[in-house]
C-alpha cells in the first residue's frame, strides 16, 4: 500500500504549482499551505519563509536535472561526446521548465531579485560539480588532458556553455543551435584532447 506523502513534500508539491501558477511574487504563503491542505504553522515548521520554500521547489527541479546529468556521465562515449549531451540535456530541460529558467536567468514574473540569485548560485554550483564530475572522468579514461585544471575548466566550460544555451532560451541566437552546438564541441573538444607527445 502507498503512503501519502509527508507533510513537507506536500508543501513543496504544492509551493511548486502555486509558483508555477502564479509566480514567486503573487504566490502567498496561504495560497501553498490550502493547496497542500496543511495550516501555516506547518510550513514554518518545516520551512523558514517562503523564499526558503521557493529555494527547496528550485533544488528539487534542480535534483531531476542533475540526476539525468548524472546518467550521462554513467553512459557510453567519450567525456567531449558526454559534454554534448550534457548540453543538450540542459537545453531541453531548461527548455521545458518555466520556473528553473526563470530562477537562474531571472525575467518572466515569476522569480525576482534576491530570490533569483541565489537560486541561480545554488545551479551554477551543481551544474559546474557536473562538469568537473565529467572531466575528471574524461581524466581517468583518457580522453581528457591530464594537465587541466578541472575546477578552472568546469567553470569556463559552464560560463561559455550557458552564454549559448541562454541566447537559445532566450530566442536571440543568430546561429542554428546545432550548428552553435557542434562548433562549440569541435571547439572545446580539441582543448580538451590529450596533447601528442
Amino acid at each position: 500500500m502507498d503512503q501519502a506523502p509527508a507533510p513537507q513534500q506536500r508543501l513543496v508539491a504544492a509551493a511548486e504549482a502555486q509558483f508555477r501558477r502564479f509566480g514567486y511574487r503573487r504566490t502567498t504563503v496561504e495560497d501553498i499551505t490550502a493547496d497542500a491542505g496543511t495550516g501555516k504553522g506547518s510550513l514554518y515548521l518545516h520551512f523558514a519563509s517562503k523564499q526558503a520554500i521557493y529555494m527547496a521547489v528550485v533544488e528539487a527541479s534542480l535534483e531531476r536535472f542533475v540526476s539525468a546529468g548524472t546518467a550521462l556521465l554513467a553512459g557510453s562515449g567519450s567525456a567531449p561526446a558526454r559534454l554534448r549531451a550534457l548540453v543538450e540535456l540542459t537545453i531541453e530541460h531548461y527548455g521545458e521548465d518555466e520556473l528553473l529558467h526563470a530562477s537562474l536567468f531571472g525575467g518572466g514574473g515569476l522569480v525576482d531579485g534576491d530570490v533569483s540569485r541565489r537560486a541561480a548560485e545554488i545551479q551554477r554550483d551543481r551544474i559546474r560539480s557536473l562538469l568537473c564530475e565529467l572531466l575528471r572522468a574524461g581524466q581517468e579514461e583518457g580522453s581528457v588532458r591530464a594537465d587541466l585544471d578541472l575546477d578552472a575548466a568546469a567553470s569556463v566550460l559552464f560560463e561559455i556553455g550557458w552564454a549559448v544555451v541562454r541566447r537559445e532560451l532566450e530566442g536571440e541566437g543568430d546561429l542554428p543551435l546545432h550548428r552553435a552546438l557542434t562548433t562549440l564541441n569541435q571547439i572545446v573538444g580539441l582543448g580538451l584532447l590529450p596533447r601528442p607527445r
